[in-house]
């Protein structure tokens, strides 16, 4: 859709993708989201330079662990991309399942700062740019909740002119109703054409 509306559309491996071998993967270890945004941050430095996009009219989106990292990226280096949106995104690692959070960052009691440099909730501050946040209410993966505290950090930071949200009251992590995909993806298309102009 973004491609044929006159988009150009990069989707980045960025660090931690599976494939890539072991320093790859472990390059997040005690710091999710932050060897990730180096690497967006190459990317949309390769778009300017080699395909001729303004780097000042670049949006990111992604769902799951994407949205977490579209979440960094507008809280830690708003500067980077003039929009985004966060779809079922992790805010708070604490919050997540021990198997996975643990295994990268290490339980909360016992590596704290790890979890605070990881989660999105702790950066929340850092949001000026426009951000829509999308989540499935009967989500089983990233509880609804992750987004609904979120939501409360926003707004008591006063950055509700920044952010606006989408509830999809039927929907599971990965959604399976036409109709909510078809919405969320409209939202995307919208923000984008609103805050990203030709």
């Amino acid at each position: 859709l973004l491609a044929r509306r006159g988009y150009v559309v990069l989707d980045l491996d960025f660090r931690a993708s599976a494939g890539y071998g072991r320093a790859w993967r472990t390059a997040i270890y005690r710091q999710m989201g932050s060897p990730e945004l180096e690497d967006l941050e190459d990317g949309v430095a390769w778009l300017a330079a080699q395909k001729g996009v303004d780097p000042a009219r670049v949006g990111v989106y992604g769902g799951s662990y994407g949205g977490f990292l579209t979440l960094m990226a507008l809280f830690k280096q708003p500067a980077l991309f003039a929009a985004g949106a966060a779809l079922r995104p992790v805010t708070d690692w604490a919050h997540y399942a021990d198997w996975y959070a643990g295994a990268i960052l290490n339980a909360p009691d016992v590596d704290p700062e790890a979890y605070r440099r990881s989660s999105p909730i702790e950066h929340a501050e850092g949001l000026a740019k426009p951000l829509l946040i999308c989540h499935g209410m009967v989500d089983d993966n990233v509880f609804f909740q992750d987004s609904v505290r979120l939501v409360q950090r926003l707004i008591e930071l006063g950055k509700t002119e920044w952010f606006e949200t989408a509830i999809y009251p039927v929907e599971p992590h990965a959604f399976t109703e036409p109709a909510s995909w078809l919405d969320e993806y409209k939202r995307i298309w919208r923000l984008f054409e609103r805050t990203l102009p030709f």
